[in-house]
């Protein structure tokens, strides 16, 4: 019995984890058809990476993007793109929803833009270089097994008495850096999934935020009990920011056969459950209708 839902047939799955394991897909390049939301989606393998997109990472954001597009238009801002899982997602749901994607990664870059020509997906530029609140050059830490390791991290220590880690050297911008770059419109869904740097996207994000209201995908991932490192001074940081720009928190709790919902009231609080790292916050002047319409999503 395989351990993670996927999008290919389990016979299919079952042969890539054997050539995985065997050392032999590292040696390969080919494609496979995976099939999302209904579609048809061709997943380059190319050296061993792509395998992780075959994976069903985030079954509730097929349910809640479409009713955030509906209610929030404008960008699309995907801060952390990987292997291009969100890209694929949203050009899915919406060939026309404007996009502007952020990865640090380059080998990760590379793989998510031949997955969107590949497919044909039109207008999904992304930028090389992450999102910060300072203009700076850092290590991005990755795992020596896996080159597109969606938990890599910026952040020095984030994962204390790990395994050691790859040091890629990568570039991080402003919010006002990047524009410079490239203009970008009004934003309506920002996602941000950038494993434990989310205090300094939103920090550079936060006049932006005042601005436009968009409604936020974030992934904060556990403190940890009892809590390691700075997860939870990073974590309080995040609430205050949001509660000072009078943003309202759903919480989402992927269940095994199920999408709960949870409305805060309080803070995000001490937890080790990562199938709870998941947060939408939106602005409290329309938290009661929206939270209401992503609720009949999952209902």
């Amino acid at each position: 019995m395989r351990r993670y839902a996927t999008y290919c047939p389990e016979w299919k799955w079952d042969l890539l984890h054997a050539l995985d394991r065997l050392g032999v897909l590292q040696h390969l390049s080919f494609r496979v058809h995976a099939h999302i939301m209904g579609r048809r989606v061709r997943v380059p393998l190319r050296a061993g990476v792509g395998k992780a997109f075959l994976m069903v990472g985030e079954p509730w954001a097929h349910h809640l993007f479409p009713p955030l597009f509906k209610a929030f238009p404008g960008l699309f801002l995907d801060v952390g793109v990987n292997l291009g899982q969100t890209m694929t997602l949203v050009r899915l749901i919406d060939p026309h929803q404007p996009y502007l994607g952020f990865e640090p990664n380059p080998i990760s870059l590379g793989y998510a833009l031949q997955l969107a020509s590949l497919n044909g997906f039109q207008e999904v530029p992304v930028m090389p270089f992450g999102l910060s609140d300072r203009d700076a050059d850092l290590d991005l830490q990755v795992d020596p097994a896996d080159p597109t390791d969606p938990a890599a991290t910026v952040v020095a220590d984030f994962r204390p008495g790990g395994r050691a880690l790859n040091r890629v050297p990568v570039r991080v911008l402003t919010f006002s850096s990047a524009e410079k770059q490239r203009p970008i419109g009004r934003l309506g869904v920002v996602k941000i999934d950038v494993e434990g740097s989310e205090r300094e996207v939103l920090r550079g994000l936060d006049e932006r935020l005042g601005q436009d209201r968009p409604a936020l995908v974030l992934e904060v991932l556990p403190t940890g009990i009892p809590p390691f490192g700075d997860r939870l001074p990073r974590q309080q940081d995040i609430e205050a920011q949001l509660a000072r720009l009078d943003y309202r928190i759903l919480r989402i709790d992927n269940k095994p056969n199920a999408i709960a919902l949870e409305r805060l009231k309080g803070p995000i609080g001490i937890h080790a459950d990562q199938e709870m790292a998941n947060l939408i916050a939106v602005p409290a002047e329309r938290a009661e209708e929206i939270f209401a319409a992503l609720e009949k999503a999952v209902a």
